[in-house]
């Protein structure tokens, strides 16, 4: 796997649950594997807040690259 590549979590631990995702969510790495991790940022969803301003609730989130399946969507 590398930068820019689309992957999909494919197991779930603790420290991803505390973070806020799970398994068969599905993000882009963003730079490369060190110690076995790569830093993924996870889709998330535009929403509007009670004061009409747009969010996104995009997660970054840093993940054992063994627990991510590559992807060919693009």
């Amino acid at each position: 796997m590398k930068e820019y590549d689309r992957v999909e979590l494919i197991k779930d631990r603790a420290e991803y649950k505390k973070a806020g995702v799970k398994s068969g969510d599905k993000g882009v790495i963003l730079g490369g594997e060190r110690n076995g991790y790569v830093l993924v940022y996870f889709d998330g969803k535009i929403v509007q807040d009670e004061n009409g301003v747009y969010c996104t609730t995009e997660i970054y989130v840093v993940v054992r690259a063994e627990d991510l399946k590559l992807l060919n969507e693009w």
